[in-house]
Order: C-alpha cells, then sequence, then structure tokens
C-alpha cells in the first residue's frame, strides 16, 4: 500500500515512546540477541522497544484493536515468521475465519498478505 513500514511501526508506540525516539532515525538498527534461537537479528530501536515495553500491555492487542493492526502487531512481536490463521486468531481472540477474509483477498494490509502453500 506504499506506506513506510517504519511508521507503521512507530505508531503501535505511546506517545511517551515516541518522545523518547524523537531523536532517533526511524531506520536506526540494533543488533539483538534472540533468547530462544541464540541467533543475532537486526531490528529497528522502535521494534525493540515494541519487543520490551508493550509485548505485555493488554492494550497493546486487545479485542478494540482492529483484525489488520492485531495481525501486524504479532507479527512485530514474533520477528515475522509466519503463522497459520488459526495461530494467529489465538493469539489476538479472534475466529479464523475473520483473518482468512481480512487476508485473503488481493488487498494487502500492513505489507501483510497472505501463502498458499
Amino acid at each position: 500500500n506504499g506506506q513506510d513500514v517504519n511508521v507503521l511501526i512507530n505508531k503501535c508506540l505511546t506517545p511517551e515512546q515516541q518522545e523518547r525516539l524523537a531523536d532517533v532515525p526511524l531506520n536506526e538498527q540494533l543488533d539483538v540477541v534472540d533468547e530462544q534461537t541464540g541467533e543475532v537479528q537486526r531490528v529497528t530501536r522502535a521494534v525493540q522497544f515494541i519487543r520490551e515495553e508493550r509485548a505485555g500491555d493488554p492494550e497493546f492487542i486487545s479485542v478494540k484493536t482492529p483484525v489488520a493492526e492485531a495481525v501486524f502487531r504479532i507479527f512485530l512481536l514474533n520477528n515475522n515468521q509466519p503463522m497459520t490463521a488459526a495461530e494467529l486468531a489465538a493469539r489476538i481472540n479472534r475466529k479464523p475465519d475473520e483473518i482468512l477474509r481480512q487476508f485473503g483477498g488481493r488487498v494487502v494490509y500492513n505489507g501483510i498478505r497472505a501463502v498458499s502453500q
């Protein structure tokens, strides 16, 4: 849809976090070690803030969060690893059919689209 992913990511931050990152370039990269795999990943400071400070926040992904936004936030938290509609639905407390209706068509939401196997 032509949107800069860094802008979409920054919208996931709280106003206080946005203020703390105001002087940091949107695409500044950090090396972060995945605690489960030991793999070093390159992520922006904003993504790191989200993973460290927003992941446990019940308001980060709630029943009020639109489906497309909730799924985008899940992918931010899980390092953009593929997930099935059932896995996504379980994480955002929605039905798999709702996920498929949102992402099963031609429209791409926040850079997310379904892949066929």
